[in-house]
């Protein structure tokens, strides 16, 4: 069913689920809210389009940022600054241009690669903009740190011919690419060159193959989470007990982060959440592996929830998602938990986003059994 965006309260509803589902990475909520703010005051409606809109001939594609979430330096922000940042925000909006030149072929719509509170608003922004549909559905139900661990690559369609823009303009066509590693190596060098982000058209696919692929009704998905979240704050109900029996999910843990790691490392921010239980989780800890987003966790030094399924830090009093570039020492927090989609956990999506992917020895375990032990 087709929805629409109508005011900025819904706008930041939409956000903050999209937030919640980055899983610690997909981009910041706030630039995600001033993406679509500027959408509104631009005079443009912000509607979400049912996949059925989509016939089997038409031409769908696949429009994200890829780059590191890892706070710049100072070295870094002045190095990026030496150049104008003429195609900020318009990166995306470019590589739909410069691919349907290239395919000789005219777009029917724009699918998100992910959810994410920067990585859903850019998409839907671009396809707003450049007068097509925006699909309710994404092509991984969550955030994920590579190109390669989404359904289009689980079901072998092909990533090339893709179109990479930067915030200078910098464009380039890619043609053909042998792999999906060599793809994401292609698209993450470029994000480097560019000091931190760069804007990516790939997954060209056909309606046929686009109903095959698509995981539906995750942006509307995104948008009950939000407001879950901000009516809770209007209440004394405990958000993450509230996440959790609204959607399916499971309180993790609750406690106060006690240490944080991280590095920038090959177009990822790399890193460790350690957090020490309070209340009923006294004297546990539970740690929390990154690679923008959160994948393996340990209980008291026991491998426990991993992705593909879903690990996601909110504040514990508002519920507010907390991307694992704002998370911070002292932080009161809340884990909570959710099922992947079942794609993600066959053979290839384990593959791809299990614990062996990250070269972790942990066999993967669905998150519902390990709750019922």
């Amino acid at each position: 069913m087709d929805f629409e965006l109508k005011n900025k309260q819904d706008v930041k509803d939409f956000v903050v689920g999209c937030t919640f589902y980055g899983t610690g990475g997909g981009g910041s909520l706030e630039s995600g809210v001033k993406i679509l703010n500027d959408l509104l005051e631009s005079d443009l409606k912000i509607k979400i389009s049912d996949p059925s809109h989509i016939g089997d001939d038409d031409w769908v594609a696949c429009a994200f940022y890829s780059g590191t979430i890892a706070p710049p330096t100072p070295e870094i922000e002045r190095e990026k600054n030496r150049f104008p940042l003429s195609y900020f925000g318009k990166e995306l909006m470019r590589g739909l241009e410069l691919l349907e030149e290239f395919m000789d072929i005219k777009f029917k719509a724009v699918a998100p690669f992910e959810l994410g509170g920067g990585n859903t608003p850019a998409p839907i922004d671009a396809a707003i903009r450049y007068g097509i549909f925006c699909i309710d559905g994404d092509y991984a139900g969550r955030a994920v740190p590579e190109i390669c661990q989404n359904t289009v690559c689980l079901l072998g369609k092909s990533m090339a011919p893709m179109a990479l823009v930067d915030w200078y303009g910098n464009s380039t066509i890619v043609s053909e690419v042998i792999n999906y590693e060599m793809g994401e190596k292609i698209s993450k060098a470029l994000s480097e060159v560019a000091w931190g982000r760069l804007g990516n058209v790939a997954f060209p696919i056909t309606g046929k193959e686009f109903h095959e692929t698509i995981i539906p009704d995750t942006l509307s998905m995104a948008l009950k989470v939000g407001t879950i979240i901000r009516e809770c704050k209007n209440t004394d109900e405990d958000p993450a007990a509230a996440i959790a029996e609204k959607m399916k999910g499971w309180i993790l843990f609750k406690g106060v982060v006690a240490e944080k790691t991280w590095e920038n490392k090959l177009g990822y921010m790399w890193g460790e959440t350690i957090i020490k239980g309070e209340n009923e989780y006294e004297g546990k800890v539970l740690k929390i592996w990154f690679k923008n987003e959160n994948h393996i966790t340990w209980l008291d030094e026991q491998p426990w929830i991993t992705s593909p399924d879903l690990i996601e830090v909110i504040d514990a009093k508002t519920g507010m998602p907390i991307t694992n570039t704002e998370i911070k020492k002292r932080d009161s927090v809340a884990v909570i938990g959710l099922a992947a989609a079942d794609i993600l956990r066959c053979k290839n999506g384990l593959d791809a986003l299990g614990p062996s992917h990250f070269g972790f020895d942990i066999k993967y375990t669905p998150i519902e059994e390990l709750m019922e032990k």
